[in-house]
């Protein structure tokens, strides 16, 4: 049996289509949510599961997010983009997913957006500079929430996305929109590597650092510890213009959070400034 028998045959709710079916005996509490399951598949020995969720409120209106689950990890959502939906087909019986684009002006998780702001905020980048091409770098491409938000968003963002997998990158192509011009890229290499290898090149105004393990089997989840080791912080820190900054995604959880104010301590050494540090979002 395949993983897709399986996970259809254990659990009702998915439809192993891309087509969605209303109707009014599935509604409950005047609001009705329908999972489609798009794909499930192995990466590296990992299962990653892709799902669209649709939600009709009690108003009538319909939202539709694509989600990646790690099924190896938990049943919950590690990434999710909302997708666009015409008004003309907000109240259709019937509604291929498939078909439908993906939105790319709109951050759903908290803490992307909060990534997204950043540079921003810290006035690395100052969009009143007109002519002025900013030059982006995200290790972590993950489903390239971010990096397609800045390149729908900002025409005068260089960016350059570094991912490990190339199955993530494939998964963001297919199933997240990812668009490569030239003026976004995706290379799949290992990211203290290639800022080895692009020491003597130009520098990058903001670098955002979001590689995450895939599974729990560390006290920090993310980042993944090559980025907690000094000698590769400093290798990241190199990489920068003057006035150049890090975002960096931390996550640790419950009895571990020591690891992060250790990890947080030791960034504040390597660097001048430290802007600021949201708040745990994992009991």
């Amino acid at each position: 049996m395949t993983i897709d028998e399986q996970n259809s045959s254990a659990n009702g709710m998915f439809l192993t289509s891309s087509i969605l079916v209303f109707s009014d005996e599935n509604y409950n509490n005047n609001q009705f949510i329908q999972v489609v399951l798009l794909d499930d598949l192995l990466i590296n020995g990992r299962h990653r599961r892709i799902e669209d969720i649709a939600i009709r409120e009690y108003d009538g209106s319909l939202f539709i997010q694509r989600v990646l689950k790690l099924i190896d990890i938990g049943p919950f959502a590690v990434a999710s983009m909302a997708l666009e939906i015409p008004p003309e087909k907000q109240n259709a019986a019937k509604l291929d997913t498939s078909l439908l684009p993906l939105n790319h002006s709109k951050i759903l998780i908290p803490y992307i957006q909060a990534m997204a702001a950043a540079p921003f905020a810290l006035e690395a980048i100052q969009l009143e500079k007109n002519g002025k091409i900013w030059n982006i770098l995200e290790i972590g491409l993950g489903t390239g929430i971010l990096n397609s938000f800045l390149h729908n968003i900002f025409s005068s963002m260089n960016i350059t996305a570094i991912e490990l997998e190339r199955g993530m990158y494939e998964i963001a192509k297919k199933y997240f929109g990812l668009i490569e011009d030239n003026y976004q890229r995706v290379i799949i290499e290992d990211g203290i590597q290639y800022l080895q290898r692009i020491s003597n090149e130009p520098k990058y105004d903001v670098i955002f650092i979001d590689a995450c393990y895939d599974r729990i089997i560390a006290d920090v989840i993310c980042p993944v510890e090559t980025f907690m080791l000094e000698q590769n912080l400093k290798i990241v820190k190199k990489a920068l213009t003057k006035n150049g900054i890090i975002v960096l995604s931390v996550l640790a959880c419950g009895e571990y959070r020591t690891n992060k104010t250790e990890f947080v301590r030791k960034l504040k050494e390597i660097y001048k400034k430290f802007g600021f540090d949201s708040q745990p979002n994992i009991e």
